[in-house]
């Protein structure tokens, strides 16, 4: 990245810091995914690289992938502000998305605007159906709507790289609200009918079916079916992020014979 990106995200990220006041939680938050969005643009890069070669020989897209990597969740930065705002300390509250703050950001800014980066940073964390059906995206030209493809690929699958890194190594699937609020009947809870209905079509989980923790984990194994490139398939076996995943729903879910059909099921 360029001076010019790095001091635009560190405004913005400072900015947020400057009005959590004293708020640990918050703070521990902003840090995390200020951290966050220069490892997801490794493992951008990473991919490109394995999977993208040609890429490397087009300067002006590959700056535009980087910088779509790097900004993905500069809307985080005042999603937090809002959730300090309101006191409630609550991932679920009906707060402003944090891709669409994002893509606002970007989009009020003469150096960060193309339509192409502000589509993919707006939809990262959606169903790719939304990406597809937003008429900004539709009303692209053909080549257009290619590379802003790209753009969110390669921004989900690097994102869920570093999610799965950081659940692995930190033990964040444990620590954060959504799990710290549920109740033990929720935690230990069976997965849900609706949830394991989607996992059984192939269907990346919506976030408002999740009821459990086991519906939470049948959720972050249904990204493999969001994969785009080689690499992501790989590093999910191969660093043993997958496995990590069957070994948490293994632990919470008390239906042993919904999980062995699970971790049957998704076998790549």
């Amino acid at each position: 990245m360029n001076n010019d990106d790095i001091k635009f995200l560190t405004a913005e990220f400072q900015n947020a810091m400057n009005q959590v006041e004293n708020d640990k939680f918050c703070i521990d938050m902003l840090q995390r995914k200020f951290a966050h969005s220069s490892r997801v643009l490794q493992n951008g890069i990473r991919i490109i690289e394995h999977d993208l070669p040609g890429l490397l020989k087009q300067p002006q897209l590959l700056k535009l992938c980087k910088q779509s990597l790097f900004f993905h969740d500069i809307g985080r930065f005042q999603e937090t502000v809002q959730i300090h705002k309101s006191k409630t300390k609550n991932w679920r509250e009906k707060l402003p998305d944090h891709g669409v703050l994002g893509a606002e950001i970007l989009a009020q800014n003469t150096n960060y605007n193309d339509i192409r980066m502000v589509l993919a940073v707006r939809h990262h964390g959606h169903l790719i159906e939304d990406f597809y059906n937003d008429p900004d995206f539709q009303n692209l030209s053909a080549i257009d709507q290619s590379q802003a493809e790209i753009m969110i690929k390669l921004i989900r699958d690097a994102d869920k790289l570093d999610l799965y890194y950081l659940q692995k190594n930190d033990d964040s699937i444990k620590k954060d609200v959504f799990f710290i609020k549920l109740t033990d009947e929720q935690k230990y809870g069976s997965i849900s009918s609706e949830v394991l209905d989607c996992f059984l079509k192939f269907q990346p989980i919506n976030h408002s079916l999740r009821k459990t923790f086991a519906d939470r984990i049948i959720g972050r194994i249904s990204w493999q079916f969001d994969f785009n490139y080689e690499l992501t398939k790989q590093l999910y076996i191969k660093e043993g992020y997958q496995q990590m995943l069957f070994d948490l729903l293994a632990e919470y879910c008390p239906d042993k014979k919904a999980v062995d059909e699970i971790i049957k099921f998704s076998q790549l």
